[in-house]
């Protein structure tokens, strides 16, 4: 075996795992630039409580642009209803100190009526405001809000 097939294999591996952190590092900074990116151009709408939010006795309405969002609950689910169809709706519960997940949404019977299952949260802070938090999309728009609830519906009494 001549030097030079001996120094080629031996550089070989060190060559192959090197382009491939290379080249995943190129591809990761490109896709992160064009997320970011994506992320500017976005403009999202906020939506606006039209009355006082007093859930689950009585339900919450937002507003923005014509699109009228109405906010309920039962023990068990929240709905959303819509006077115009949605393309998808996440929804989440949240205080300050606490990260949580949301939940998308489920079709009901169609585009403007929305549901998802109720979940309790344990260790809610009664100093910490609890906030709901809702994005959607229709016609091509964004829209999101954020507003106080009371800690003493079905999703965590004290």
């Amino acid at each position: 075996m001549t030097p030079h097939i001996k120094a080629a294999t031996i550089i070989a591996p060190f060559l192959l795992i090197g382009g491939f952190i290379a080249a995943d590092f190129y591809q990761s900074s490109k896709e992160e630039e064009l997320l970011t990116s994506e992320a500017q151009n976005t403009v999202a709408h906020e939506l606006k409580l039209a009355s006082d939010c007093r859930m689950p006795e009585e339900p919450c309405m937002l507003k923005k642009d014509g699109l009228v969002i109405t906010l309920k609950s039962d023990d068990r689910h929240f709905f959303i209803d819509s006077n115009r169809d949605l393309d998808g709706v996440t929804m989440g519960l949240a205080q300050s100190d606490r990260v949580t997940q949301g939940m998308v949404m489920q079709r009901v019977t169609d585009s403007s009526h929305w549901i998802a299952p109720l979940r309790q949260l344990s260790n809610l802070k009664a100093d910490d405001q609890l906030l709901i938090r809702i994005a959607l999309e229709t016609d091509q728009k964004r829209y999101y809000a954020e507003f106080p609830i009371s800690h003493s519906g079905p999703w965590g009494a004290n």
